[in-house]
C-alpha cells in the first residue's frame, strides 16, 4: 500500500513596515489565510523514478529546478527514504508577489515530509527545516516569513528579532489583489536606498513609516478599523514619495475607493507585485475584488480580518 503524507501552509502579508525594516524600523506581517499551499507526498513503486507535479515543473526530481531539487533530495538523504516518491504541489499563491509564496511552499512541504515517515514535528524544528529550504531559494531570508505562517499570528519585526502579536480581531475585510506586474523587490530596496543616501529628506519618510508601525500596532490592540484605514493612507503616501508605488496600484487604489473602500496600499516591495485593501463589509469587498479583475488584476482574495 502506497505511503503518503500531506502538509498544508497558508501566505503571509506584510500589513505595515515595507522598505522601512531595511533601515532597522519594525514591521508587522499578518497570516493570509486564504492563500494557500497543499503539498502531498506518495510512495512510487521500486523501479519508477522520483516526480515532481507543481505549477511551475512538472518531471522527474533529477530534471528539476535547482531549489526544488535540493529541498526533496535532502529529505530523501537524511531520512534514508528508499523508495521513489511523487511529491505534489498545489497553490493559489503566486510566486514573487510579496505573499510568502516560497516559505509557504518549504513550510508544507516539510510538514508533509514528517507526516510521511511519522514522527512529530515541533514550531521550532520547523522554522529550522523551513528556514534551509528558504535560505536555497532566496540566499538570506529575514525569517518574517516563516515566524508569521508558523505562528499563524501577526508578528512584529525589527532587525532580525520577531515577537509575535495576539490574534487580529477587527470588524472589518481586507482585500488582497495581485495587481499583475512583477515587480522586483531586490531593485525597489537598492533604489530606495540610493534615494536615502543621496538626499537625507527621503529619511523622514521612512521614520515616519516607522512610527506608522506603531500606530498600527495600536490599532490591532484597539480592535481599530478606523485607524488602522489612517495609517494605510499614511503609508502610502511615504511609499509613493519613495517611488516604490506604480501606475497600477494607484489606480486599483481609486477604483477600490469608487467601489467604498476606506483605505489601501502597496504590500511587500512595491512598483507592481500586491495591494492591500480595506473594506468595512463584505459587500463592498466583493465590489473591490470584482472591479479589480475587471482592470486586469491577476488575482484577488477575501481575508476577514477577524471581527
Amino acid at each position: 500500500m502506497a505511503q503518503i503524507g500531506y502538509g498544508e501552509a497558508n501566505g503571509k502579508v506584510i500589513l505595515i513596515g515595507e522598505h522601512a525594516v531595511t533601515f532597522g524600523q519594525p514591521a508587522i506581517a499578518i497570516p493570509f489565510t486564504t492563500g494557500k499551499v497543499k503539498v502531498t507526498i506518495q510512495s512510487l513503486n521500486a523501479g519508477d523514478t522520483s516526480y515532481i507535479n507543481s505549477d511551475v515543473y512538472e518531471g522527474t526530481l533529477q530534471s528539476a529546478p535547482e531549489h526544488i531539487k535540493s529541498v526533496i533530495s535532502r529529505f530523501i538523504d537524511k531520512h534514508h527514504i528508499e523508495e521513489p516518491i511523487n511529491v505534489k504541489f498545489e497553490t493559489n499563491l503566486p510566486p514573487s508577489r510579496g505573499l510568502g509564496s516560497s516559505a509557504a511552499m518549504a513550510i508544507a512541504f516539510v510538514r508533509a515530509s514528517y507526516d510521511y515517515i511519522g514522527e512529530p514535528l515541533s514550531d521550532e524544528l520547523l522554522i529550522e527545516e523551513a528556514n534551509w529550504a528558504e535560505q536555497i531559494a532566496h540566499g538570506k531570508p529575514s525569517g518574517i516569513d516563516t515566524q508569521t505562517i508558523v505562528s499563524n499570528k501577526p508578528v512584529w519585526f525589527q532587525q532580525g528579532k520577531v515577537t509575535t502579536l495576539k490574534p487580529l480581531s477587527i470588524n472589518g475585510y481586507m482585500v488582497v489583489i495581485d495587481t499583475g506586474v512583477q515587480g522586483s523587490t531586490k531593485q525597489a530596496v537598492e533604489d530606495v536606498h540610493q534615494l536615502c543616501d543621496h538626499n537625507e529628506q527621503y529619511m523622514q519618510y521612512i521614520e515616519h513609516i516607522g512610527t506608522l508601525v506603531y500606530d498600527a500596532n495600536e490599532a490591532i490592540e484597539h480592535h481599530d478599523f478606523t485607524k488602522l484605514a489612517h495609517v494605510f493612507e499614511r503609508a502610502q503616501e511615504n511609499l509613493r514619495k519613495l517611488t516604490v508605488s506604480h501606475d497600477n496600484i494607484e489606480a486599483l487604489l481609486e477604483i477600490s475607493k469608487l467601489q467604498g473602500a476606506t483605505a489601501g496600499k502597496l504590500t511587500g516591495g512595491g512598483r507592481g507585485g500586491s495591494m492591500i485593501v480595506l473594506a468595512q463589509n463584505l459587500d463592498i469587498a466583493e465590489k473591490i475584488a470584482t472591479s479589480a479583475e475587471k482592470f486586469g488584476a491577476h488575482h484577488t482574495w477575501i481575508e476577514n480580518l477577524g471581527g
